[in-house]
């Protein structure tokens, strides 16, 4: 998905969202097996929390009193657990990072 539109998933890479129902154990197994590394899985709040999103938002309320509502209200659809946080899942399948560790890992995956 792309700006509320359906896209062909390789149109633009890291600029569009890709959901689908997966067998995230499966796909990962699958991945490793072919030599590539791969995270835990995590749900969605976690891994947006690892990332600064509550954060992010205080800022951007901060920045904009006026829209506070909003982006409180958007934060807790992301991230809650009885909305988006828990429901949707993320994970990641990669490569060595170049100039670190090759079990390195992306971003928002690193062990809590």
């Amino acid at each position: 998905m792309r700006g509320h539109c359906k896209v062909p998933p390789l149109e633009s890479p890291g600029e569009a969202d890709l959901t689908v129902h997966a067998d995230f154990p499966a796909v990962l197994d699958a991945a490793r097996a072919e030599g590539a590394y791969a995270t835990a899985i995590l749900t969605q709040g976690e891994f947006l929390r690892r990332l600064g999103v509550e954060q992010r938002a205080a800022a951007l309320a901060r920045s904009r009193p006026d829209m506070t509502e909003t982006v409180v209200g958007q934060l807790q659809r992301l991230i809650g657990e009885d909305q988006m946080g828990r429901l949707f899942k993320a994970c990641a399948i990669h490569a060595p990072v170049p100039g670190r560790a090759p079990w390195a890992v992306p971003p928002g995956f690193e062990e809590a």
